[in-house]
């Protein structure tokens, strides 16, 4: 019989140290908790002190972020403790049916999982792209994100902070920022990499994989592999990842819960 615990310094170690077994099948918990507890309340599922399960909730980006990993018998607990607000889910695809049972109107989409190790790469390097840096940078970046209808666009400021945080890539064409990529979460184990993304009228031109490839080479170069989630469906990013190396490695349900976004 399993037990729900809330995540506290009494028991965090515990959780730490079975998340750490697998790493890249955990890597937003396990960074989550350890790097960014202010914004991350967790409940793990423990059955003869084994941890099997937990539901994660990620407060920091503009709606929460929800991730559920268990098996589906421990499911129908864990889900209690997701919001009942707009919210992102994250969860296996064998969890779908307890999902839409406990949020019928939500929305899902599938991802695949992809990874890369340094062996397996193949990078494109071009005299077009570098790190972003400067207070210029950050207005460019804010500059090419404002072409991006289906996010809400940030202030110069809190791009300026994620350029300090964040290794973020970019093209530039004639002193335009026309294509970017970055690493969200940087481990030993594992870089994951994500928000990948060219302006409309720059598309089908390479740039998507230069910025990818040099975000990747410098994830390489750092830990022992490189990981993304991208849509199922979005063939021509797929076909971009697996120039450079990347493999699927599985998949993972994005399920909107009232927030109007897509993956």
């Amino acid at each position: 019989m399993f037990r729900i615990e809330k995540v506290k310094e009494n028991n965090k170690q515990r959780v730490i140290d079975s998340l750490q077994l697998d790493v890249i099948r955990h890597v937003f918990a396990f960074y989550d908790i350890q790097h960014e507890p202010d914004y991350t309340k967790m409940y793990a599922a423990f059955e003869n002190g084994s941890l099997k399960g937990y539901i994660l909730i990620y407060t920091a980006l503009e709606f929460p972020s929800v991730i559920l990993e268990c098996e589906s018998n421990i499911a129908e607990k864990l889900i209690e403790y997701a919001l009942e607000n707009r919210f992102i889910m994250h969860v296996p695809p064998n969890l779908l049916p307890i999902v839409k049972r406990k949020f019928p109107n939500a929305k899902c989409y599938v991802e695949d999982w992809m990874l890369v190790k340094s062996d397996d790469a193949t990078f494109f390097r071009s005299k077009l792209v570098r790190r972003l840096r400067t207070e210029d940078d950050a207005s460019k970046l804010a500059m090419l994100l404002s072409s991006r209808k289906d996010r809400t666009t940030g202030t110069v400021k809190k791009y300026i902070e994620l350029i300090s945080k964040q290794p973020i890539y970019g093209v530039f064409v004639n002193g335009e920022l026309v294509s970017y990529a970055g690493s969200f979460i940087q481990l030993p184990q594992v870089w994951m990499i994500g928000g990948v993304y060219t302006r409309p009228k720059h598309g089908s031109k390479g740039y998507a994989t230069l910025a990818t490839s040099a975000v990747t080479e410098e994830a390489l170069k750092n830990a022992e592999a490189a990981a993304l989630f991208v849509r199922s469906d979005n063939y021509s990013a797929i076909k971009i990842y697996e120039k450079i190396g990347y493999k699927k490695i599985g998949e993972k349900l994005w399920i909107d819960a009232g927030t109007g976004m897509k993956p």
